[in-house]
């Protein structure tokens, strides 16, 4: 190769750069120019926003003002009773011009306009009012419909377009009943449009929808209508941007559409700029073209033919032993004496190459699943440690064996999966196999191919899943286990509500006979009705417990808290069951940490776990003896400890504790009466609390039972609690 024929392709890949660049920079021009128009577009729709936000606080200023007058107490008088005084010192014409009102409508509840008032804001000249508003009053378009009932936006008028505020009549302290409905109206004339042109510096164009508009107007009228928050922004002409809006009436119909108009200065600055940038960067390409074509010729070409005419003669004599030589310390003497280096390292690089299928051999036979490589021909090509071992055969004597030919491997390998259809398919299979011995394996077969897609062959894996096959049939059954307990916990709450309506019913009319409402009865009758009441209240209680129990499993147990006086909620405690204390002469005594006052929790269930508990100690408790309670501070905590004089438990029961439905002896069943649910519901509702309890007792030397709870509470956003079984269990 000569050096002329590098120049010239040095020289047209010069000017196919040149030419890449300018239409680089001519389509970065064109991207550019069309963000200056977003940046245009955004700009103009953030000036249309002024000019709807003075709109819009004129309109707010409208609103207050109607609302200020609406809700007061002279106003609701006035449309009662239209005390003339009120309309001599309120209702002047130079009020109505005051706080910029062309329009007064005073409409009591029945719809009946009591006083109406129109005056040119300009002159302070009395006007007659709009008829059309007066047909909006009588039709009740205009008209509160309800305390909260506000109406606000434009309405079209034969004079002008005009904002309209109605707001009910209410009292001072915006209380009802509404006494009718008050209407304030400001023209939108050219005086107001004007006004809105100086505060926003720009150029605005309105027109009445009900009026014929010019057609860019009524194309843009169809667009806002589909989309009424949207703004439109168009360009006028080279010079001038608009932007679109529309503003709606009182039913929240389009009334007007106004355009504001803009000059283009964003825009027209960034084409200017974008231009003299893109001149600027052609000219310095080209200059840099034309540099670099003869630096290439005089610095690197040269010396790239002696390189390339190296690097041939090399490879056609194959003397490795030849090196180029070296000068000048640049990229080019860099490449000399890397190319020097290679011719060195390819010897190592051959070896690096044989090692590395070494440690390839060695990664797949580490593995654990069996891995054999088959050609079309089902042949063994090679075959992993463990696929060997699997077939107590070595390597050699594998390769070249017919896959069909060695039962041991082709049982889970070949049969279970179609090799020949895979090397007709292209497709990878996968699938299970059960042996004999019971084991379970996981079978893939993937496709080997060559570059041009010619399928050389199958690479088969094969894997033991038998105990992963046994977990996952436990964990099954666990979620079946689970799911017949969710519906048993649904079933107790379903069934504990419908047994509790017709049983209130029960216990309530049995106490009207008990109580002779309805007629005196004999004593045996009153036993009876006694002994109904009893049964039915023993029978709620164990509803109420089953209930609370399935809301625990099911996961919907719920706390509600709020703060209260410790002490005197267990002395309530200790009033409540003082009479069945007496009945066996037993005292109760309560002993309570002088620095506990108030804590935070579930009133009604901490109620139900003292209750429980203190009840459980007099119940097994002899007579003449005592219950005593005590309650300690323990840092964050509450500790309350029951104690009791009684039967105690025996060691072989106390593992029967807190399991609902269960007490701790038959005898004990029949001698003391109980569902077996309250220890249980106790213990949930405690650690529902972020608590838990325990328990100690000897046999006939009595049992002391303690929870501990948060002084204050579970911190929770919405002050409640959800206990969810799952974590419990």
């Amino acid at each position: 190769m000569s050096g002329i024929d590098i120049s010239k392709k040095v020289l047209l890949i010069t000017f196919l750069i040149f030419g890449v660049l300018t239409a680089a920079f001519t389509l970065t021009h064109n991207m550019q120019l069309s963000n200056f128009l977003e940046l245009e577009k955004v700009d103009t729709a953030d000036n249309v926003e002024r000019v709807q936000n003075v709109i819009s606080t004129e309109q707010g200023y409208l609103n207050r003002t109607v609302q200020d007058w609406a809700c007061w107490d002279d106003t609701c008088s006035f449309v009662e009773c239209e005390n003339p005084n009120y309309t001599e010192v309120n209702l002047q014409n130079q009020t109505l011009t005051g706080i910029k009102v062309n329009v007064m409508l005073f409409v009591n509840k029945s719809g009946s306009v009591v006083y109406a008032k129109s005056v040119d804001m300009y002159t302070g000249e009395e006007k007659p009012i709009p008829k059309k508003l007066l047909r909006m009053v009588e039709d009740g378009t205009l008209l509160s419909k309800s305390e909260n009932d506000k109406k606000s936006g434009f309405v079209l008028l034969d004079e002008d377009p005009m904002f309209v505020a109605c707001h009910p009549i209410l009292t001072t302290k915006y209380n009802g009943p509404m006494k009718g409905t008050l209407i304030f109206g400001r023209y939108f004339d050219d005086v107001l449009l004007n006004d809105f042109k100086d505060s926003t510096r720009s150029s605005l164009l309105m027109y009445r929808i009900d009026e014929d508009l010019p057609p860019d107007f009524q194309t843009k009228l169809k667009s806002l209508s589909e989309n009424p928050d949207r703004t439109i922004v168009e360009p006028l002409s080279e010079n001038k941007v608009a932007g679109y809006f529309e503003l709606l009436d009182v039913s929240g119909k389009p009334a007007l559409i106004i355009r504001a108009d803009f000059p283009r200065e964003l825009y027209k600055y960034g084409e200017k700029t974008l231009n003299n940038m893109y001149f600027f960067l052609l000219l310095t390409g080209l200059m840099t073209g034309v540099g670099v074509k003869f630096a290439f010729d005089k610095l690197f070409i040269s010396r790239l033919i002696g390189i390339d005419n190296f690097v041939t003669k090399v490879r056609s004599e194959k003397d490795l032993s030849r090196r180029l030589p070296l000068k000048n310390n640049d990229e080019l003497y860099r490449l000399s004496k890397e190319i020097n280096r290679m011719l060195n390292e390819i010897e190592l690089a051959e070896q690096e190459l044989k090692a590395q299928e070494r440690e390839k051999k060695v990664l797949l036979d580490s593995l654990n699943e069996l891995a054999i490589f088959v050609n079309p021909q089902l042949y063994i090509i090679w075959a992993n440690k463990a696929a060997l071992e699997f077939m107590k055969i070595d390597l050699q004597k594998a390769m070249g064996q017919r896959l069909k030919n060695t039962p041991d491997i082709s049982i889970p390998l070949f049969d279970s999966l179609d090799l020949e259809q895979i090397f007709m398919t292209g497709n990878k299979k996968s699938g299970e196999f059960t042996g004999k011995d019971g084991r379970v394996w996981i079978v893939q077969a993937i496709p080997v191919t060559e570059e041009g897609g010619k399928i050389i062959g199958v690479l088969e894996m094969c894997r033991d899943i038998t105990e992963s096959k046994a977990a996952e049939t436990l964990l099954q059954e666990k979620q079946i286990a689970e799911a017949a307990n969710r519906t048993k916990s649904e079933f107790l709450a379903n069934m504990s509500h419908e047994l509790r309506t017709p049983l209130n019913s029960i216990i309530g009319f049995s106490d009207l006979l008990y109580e002779q409402v309805y007629g005196e009865l004999n004593e045996r009758q009153l036993k009876s009705v006694g002994n109904i009441s009893k049964s039915g209240k023993h029978l709620l209680n164990l509803i109420n417990g089953i209930l609370d129990l399935s809301k625990i499993e099911a996961g919907k147990m719920e706390l509600s808290y709020k703060q209260f006086d410790l002490a005197s909620k267990l002395h309530i405690i200790k009033n409540l069951l003082s009479p069945i204390a007496d009945r066996k002469n037993i005292q109760i005594e309560i002993d309570i940490d002088s620095s506990l006052s108030n804590i935070y929790a579930d009133e009604a269930r901490f109620v139900q776990i003292m209750y429980n508990l203190v009840d459980n100690a007099i119940k097994f408790s002899y007579e003449n003896g005592f219950v005593k309670i005590w309650a300690r501070k323990k840092g964050d905590m509450v500790e309350i400890t029951v104690t009791d004089t009684g039967i105690g438990i025996k060691p072989e029961d106390q593992s029967k504790l807190f399991k609902p439905f269960s007490q701790v002896d038959s005898f004990l069943s029949k001698q003391f009466q109980g569902t077996g649910l309250g220890l249980s519901l106790v213990k949930q509702i405690v650690q529902l609390h972020g608590g838990y309890i325990w328990f100690k007792s000897e046999p006939e030397e009595g049992s002391t039972f303690a929870f501990v709870i948060p002084i204050e509470g579970i911190k929770v956003e919405d002050g409640t609690a959800r206990l969810d079984s799952k974590v419990q269990s």
